[in-house]
C-alpha cells in the first residue's frame, strides 16, 4: 500500500489549500456579499489555475482536459437536481440553475487541481483529498446558503452533499489517473 505523503510537496499544498479553504470560508461566513461571493470563488480558482500553470507547465493539456470534464459533469448534476427539486441557485447569469461563475470555478478549478496532484497515484493523497474537497464543498453550500444564493429543498442537505462532492472527487481521481495521464 501507499505511503502516506507527509512530506510530498503536493500534500504541503492540500493542507496550504485546507487553510486557504478555511479562510475564505470564514470571509463568507462574517462577510454577506450576495452575488458578489461568486465572484469571489472564480477569482479565487482562476488565481489558483494561474499559479499552478506557471509551476507546471507540462500536463496542462490534459489538466484544461479534466477541467472542461468537471465543468460538464458539474452542469449535468446541478442541472439534474434542480429538475428534480433538490436545490435552486440564485444567479445574475445562469444557464439551467448553473451560475456562468460556477462553470467558470468548475473549468479553471478543475484544471488546477489536476496540475497540482502527484504525478503517480498515491491513494492516502487521493483518499485525503477526496475527503477535503468533500468536506469543503459541503460547507461551501451551507455558506452560500447563508450568502442567500443556494437553497436546499426536499430531502437534499449537507450530508448529501458531502457525499455527492466525495463521489465526484472520487470519479475525478479516476478521470485523472486513468483517462487523462500525463
Amino acid at each position: 500500500m501507499d505511503k502516506f505523503p507527509f512530506r510530498s510537496k503536493e500534500f504541503r499544498k492540500l493542507m496550504s489549500l485546507t487553510g486557504y479553504f478555511i479562510l475564505l470560508g470564514l470571509f463568507l461566513y462574517f462577510v454577506p456579499l450576495g452575488q458578489l461571493a461568486w465572484v469571489v470563488l472564480l477569482a479565487s480558482a482562476i488565481t489558483w489555475f494561474v499559479l499552478e500553470s506557471r509551476e507546471r507547465k507540462k500536463g496542462l493539456g490534459n489538466a484544461l482536459k479534466i477541467g472542461a470534464f468537471l465543468l460538464v459533469f458539474d452542469f449535468i448534476f446541478e442541472n439534474s437536481g434542480w429538475i428534480f427539486g433538490l436545490w435552486q441557485t440564485k444567479s445574475i447569469i445562469a444557464v439551467g440553475v448553473v451560475p456562468i461563475e460556477v462553470m467558470g470555478i468548475a473549468f479553471f478549478g478543475g484544471a488546477a487541481w489536476a496540475m497540482y496532484l502527484p504525478k503517480k497515484f498515491n491513494l492516502w493523497h487521493s483518499l485525503s483529498d477526496s475527503v477535503i474537497f468533500a468536506f469543503f464543498g459541503a460547507l461551501g453550500e451551507r455558506l452560500l446558503i447563508m450568502q442567500g444564493l443556494f437553497v436546499y429543498k426536499l430531502w437534499w442537505t449537507s450530508v448529501a452533499a458531502f457525499f455527492a462532492y466525495f463521489l465526484t472527487w472520487v470519479i475525478l481521481h479516476f478521470v485523472r489517473y486513468h483517462v487523462f495521464k500525463d
